[in-house]
């Protein structure tokens, strides 16, 4: 009887999953780091319905996929990812995935000790006890000079604000405050330029509109990217950045031909 339940359930989901993958569209994607270089052997997985493949050696893979699947990309060397599938993706059939690198950054260490290299002859040396000795003369004030002290007349100090040099720089702040965190820093300007790459494509598209590229143009739709691609190495993100519209759009007309022309060759 138990076996016969297992088998039911087991069918089940098996047709569960066929339907689902019924619905599905195949979807073409490319995954790159922040230097657009393709990253391989990158692991993509469609967390509803568990289908799963590998990137190649160029980045690229494909996958089913429908409406409000999620995917999670990983790679050892790089941040994971999940990206959720929206109506978008469906239509353009296309989907680019950037990657930020994972940075290990270790912590400086400072020795204080000269170490001899012998565990048990560097741990016989270590006083058992590290805590600061302070001797009866710790609290001997009587030799402290307050002659460069300023007393505000109307605002007597305490006895404290005048004998500890702790209390009279109490609210200041600290100079390692104003220490910037490079790695940090470094950091948020690569997401910075990861979430730049990503909403390029779309934004070019809503300047320019889709029947300048699609019409005029004549730039397939499910090329638009292999497009924006093409024309990459000649500065248009940069271009787009400093908003000098008029250039992209020289580039965009000039390449459009050649592009078609190189489609039209590899049919």
């Amino acid at each position: 009887m138990i076996q016969k339940l297992l088998v039911f359930i087991l069918l089940f989901f098996m047709h569960h999953i066929a339907i689902a993958q019924s619905n599905s569209i195949l979807i073409n994607g490319e995954i790159k780091n922040t230097y657009l270089k393709p990253i391989v052997n990158t692991h993509i997985i469609n967390l509803s319905t568990g289908v799963g493949t590998v990137s190649n050696k160029k980045g690229a893979f494909n996958i089913p996929v429908k409406k409000g699947d999620w995917l999670q990309i990983s790679n050892i060397q790089f941040i994971s990812k999940k990206i959720k599938i929206k109506k978008g993706n469906l239509t353009e059939r296309v989907l680019l995935i950037y990657l930020m690198p994972v940075r290990n950054i270790l912590d400086e260490a400072i020795l204080k000790k000269k170490m001899k290299g012998i565990l048990s002859l560097d741990r016989k040396d270590k006083e058992k006890d590290t805590l600061p000795r302070i001797d009866q003369e710790y609290y001997n004030f009587s030799n402290i000079d307050f002659s460069n002290v300023k007393v505000d007349e109307n605002k007597p100090k305490s006895a404290q604000y005048l004998t500890d040099p702790i209390a009279r720089t109490a609210g200041l702040p600290s100079a390692s405050v104003n220490i910037p965190d490079r790695a940090l820093e470094e950091r948020r300007a690569v997401k910075r330029e990861i979430n730049f790459k990503e909403k390029f494509p779309k934004k070019l598209l809503k300047l320019f509109g889709e029947r300048f590229f699609f019409d005029n143009l004549k730039i397939p739709k499910e090329n638009y990217y292999h497009f924006l691609q093409y024309c990459n190495p000649l500065g248009i993100e940069r271009l787009f950045k400093y908003k000098n519209h008029l250039e992209i759009l020289k580039i965009l007309l000039k390449e459009s031909k050649s592009y078609l022309l190189l489609l039209e060759n590899n049919k």
